[in-house]
């Protein structure tokens, strides 16, 4: 009894001394993992030229109006990657965690990176604005530290690639057929907005134009990109026509963000296209712990912290997986903003109806810098049950990425697949995502065959890649 009275008077002490920092309730914290949307970025060069060239007048226009060039991290951007590493430095580093279940409580990580770098790694998305963006984050953790930030090439990374490798074609095709079906059907139900938008950019949505360039497996809508760049206007706070109320912003906001949920995401399979290799990875890790007990060292080779830096498209696909919603202020439910942050802690729990067993169990936030505390994604879980509910998603919507995309029969060193071989879900290619052309080989294709339906093949992927430059875009009607 007396013990007991001693431990308790213990913990209520450290909990009023320490009530600054959070501090979980009970259960030893064993790594960390977190996931962090690029800051914002300036417009990109494309806008410019097509979709709101009556805001943003050129390059030039915009490096001055955002102190960033086209499409890179503006200083606001960098600012907000800083805090996020400061969150974590302080949520980690400088905050107590349980050390052993009950026992003690110290900082999960070290201050000093330069003697402690094997309980650190740093992973960036091949990208400016992603690979910065880490840059940021580390500095906010690690003031003047160099440190090292993994970067991988986009066909070689199925974790970060955002669609992963193989699936390129696969996600043009079905982005650019959702905008044939449903797209302009969709702008057409807020007939007004897109009106407004018209009318202060100077432009014609009809039909609801989608960007060929910069082209490759996530074609945009030109309402996301206006959206986007309005979006980092306002956040930098960059002066827009007076017409742009922040009522229209807000609508505007939300039919981009329903666009890019319908073309993305109303197929089950872009969620598992566009989350790639990531969840198992991240379950990989944890997974690393199932048979290291208590007390003992973390396994070989096992960081106690991963952090990684992305595009959203990976952090809505983990969404949709999952079953999550993010509930930003003054954003629609689920969106994803930038240096939005999704943090998982696996932590050792004791069971409470046998305290001599313990379990591995995940806790799920996320986290922003206009956040004071971060807020659960999901609820506590075990982590064989975080297993189980990601095969149950793979199993009900036709597998992995790996069997979805025909991984067996892609070449990552010419990005694409196979010529002798066909991915039945496949029919665009990156040069001709707009103009698809049915291809119908099979294994058992002659050569003077496959010549002769080269040829006219080749002749039109020239004529439409020669075009579209030109042009600059396409309408999908």
């Amino acid at each position: 009894m007396v013990r007991r009275a001693l431990t308790l008077c213990k913990l209520l002490c450290i909990l009023v001394l320490f009530s600054f920092q959070f501090v979980p309730i009970s259960g030893e914290l064993l790594m960390v993992q977190t996931l962090t949307r690029h800051g914002e970025r300036a417009p990109d060069k494309i806008v410019s030229k097509q979709s709101c060239r009556s805001i943003f007048k050129s390059a030039k226009d915009i490096l001055q109006k955002f102190n960033a060039a086209p499409g890179r991290l503006t200083p606001q951007g960098i600012t907000h990657m800083r805090e996020v590493g400061a969150y974590i430095k302080e949520r980690y580093v400088e905050g107590l965690h349980w050390d052993g279940i009950g026992k003690d409580m110290n900082k999960f990580l070290n201050t000093d990176y330069q003697t402690h770098q094997d309980e650190w790694e740093f992973v960036a998305r091949a990208g400016y604005r992603q690979q910065r963006s880490m840059a940021a984050i580390v500095e906010g953790i690690f003031p003047f530290t160099p440190v090292p930030i993994s970067v991988s090439p986009r066909t070689e990374d199925p974790a970060l690639g955002g669609p992963a490798p193989a699936c390129g074609s696969r996600t043009a095709k079905m982005i650019v057929d959702w905008h044939k079906v449903k797209g302009w059907e969709m702008l057409k139900q807020h007939i007004d907005v897109v009106e407004a938008i018209e009318t202060i950019c100077d432009v014609n949505l009809t039909g609801n134009p989608v960007n060929a360039e910069p082209g490759g497996p996530n074609p945009h809508a030109w309402i996301g990109d206006i959206s986007d760049s309005l979006d980092s206007a306002f956040a930098c706070g960059v002066p827009v026509p007076s017409e742009v109320t922040p009522e229209l912003h807000k609508d505007l906001t939300k039919l981009a963000f329903d666009v890019q949920e319908g073309s993305h995401y109303d197929d089950p399979q872009g969620a598992i296209m566009f989350a790639g290799e990531f969840p198992e990875q991240l379950l990989s890790y944890f997974e690393r712990f199932n048979d290291i007990p208590e007390g003992k060292n973390r396994p070989k080779k096992t960081p106690k912290a991963r952090l990684f830096s992305c595009s959203r498209e990976l952090m809505y696909g983990l969404e949709k997986l999952f079953g999550w919603k993010t509930e930003i202020k003054g954003q629609p439910k689920g969106r994803v903003v930038s240096a939005t942050t999704f943090i998982w802690e696996l932590h050792r729990e004791q069971d409470i109806f046998d305290p001599s067993k313990t379990g591995l169990l995940v806790r799920t936030y996320y986290w922003q810098p206009e956040m004071d505390e971060p807020v659960l994604l999901q609820n506590d879980v075990s982590l064989e049950t975080y297993r189980q509910r990601y095969e149950d998603y793979l199993s009900k919507h036709g597998g992995n990425w790996q069997t979805i995309c025909d991984y067996k029969h892609f070449v990552p060193q010419h990005n694409h697949h196979d010529s002798n071989y066909v991915n039945p879900a496949t029919t665009v290619g990156h040069e001709t995502q707009h103009n698809s052309v049915n291809v119908a080989n099979s294994v058992d294709s002659k050569p003077v065959g496959m010549a002769i339906f080269a040829v006219p093949v080749l002749l039109v992927t020239v004529y439409f890649t020669v075009y579209r430059r030109h042009n600059g875009y396409e309408q999908i009607q």
